[in-house]
């Protein structure tokens, strides 16, 4: 039974990472969401699949208490010969998507710099113990990895190409990628592969905040479906191999420029 954790999965592309990953029976998934009672769609999954395929905790990756106690949770889930193989880290906010530089609300943006920054280092850290349990493998099938969802409005090469979008988003999501290549860089001396992801502009609510700049700026852009976002994701994590940790890769497999 392989093990997968997904961080934010109450809905959008968290949600649809977990409902592809439950399709392969060989699968365990713990799914993590802030308030159990206001995430209908992840909890209706519960009623098709048993403990040992689905488990469920409540975590706030905004409240560093609760991000421990979802650790030790997790832990006390897991049979004793059981880790973690792989922690996809999907939880974020975009507060002020259309909010040019001059007009950006402090508070705001030190808000989303945490979610988004400081809480997945945070997250990592505390299920790292399980993530180290039972560490030997290497092949791309069963090695272990660590994946933050990220966006290709981290990439510092590519900013120019979308001036006046979630621009402090973006500021947060470089930060990520400084903390993933620098910190996996030293994972994958453990045997631990760690990947930066871009799942796309994917038809969610955080997506569709941006709709006005998309039919603007690249109204050929077509919006990917989040099933279909979460195939291509899980192809792309599956495929990613040690030895090209740590790489910025976006949903199709190709690879994008820090």
């Amino acid at each position: 039974m392989r093990t997968y954790l997904v961080v934010g999965a109450s809905r959008g592309i968290g949600l649809a990472l977990v409902q592809e990953l439950l399709k392969d029976p060989t699968t365990h998934v713990l799914a993590t969401a802030r308030s159990l009672p206001r995430s209908p769609g992840l909890y209706a999954l519960t009623s098709s699949y048993p403990p040992t395929r689905l488990s469920i905790l409540e975590l706030d990756v905004a409240d560093p208490a609760s991000v421990e106690r979802g650790a030790a949770n997790a832990a006390a889930l897991l049979s004793e010969h059981e880790g973690l193989d792989c922690l996809i880290h999907s939880a974020a906010m975009s507060l002020q998507e259309l909010v040019p530089f001059e007009q950006v609300d402090i508070a705001a943006f030190h808000q989303e710099l945490y979610t988004n920054t400081v809480a997945p280092l945070h997250v990592a850290r505390s299920f790292l113990p399980l993530l180290r349990h039972g560490l030997s493998a290497s092949d791309a099938e069963t090695a272990k990895k660590v994946v933050f969802v990220s966006s290709s409005l981290g990439s510092l090469e590519l900013a120019p190409q979308s001036i006046g979008l979630s621009e402090t988003y973006s500021v947060t999501k470089a930060g990520l990628g400084m903390i993933a290549r620098k910190w996996g860089a030293m994972l994958k001396e453990e045997g631990i592969c760690t990947m930066v992801l871009h799942p796309g502009w994917v038809d969610t609510d955080l997506g569709n905040t941006v709709n006005a700049w998309f039919s603007e700026h690249l109204p050929a852009l077509q919006k990917i479906r989040p099933a279909d976002c979460a195939a291509q994701c899980l192809q792309v994590i599956r495929d990613a191999r040690l030895e090209d940790a740590v790489a910025f890769y976006s949903h199709d497999g190709s690879r994008l420029p820090w």
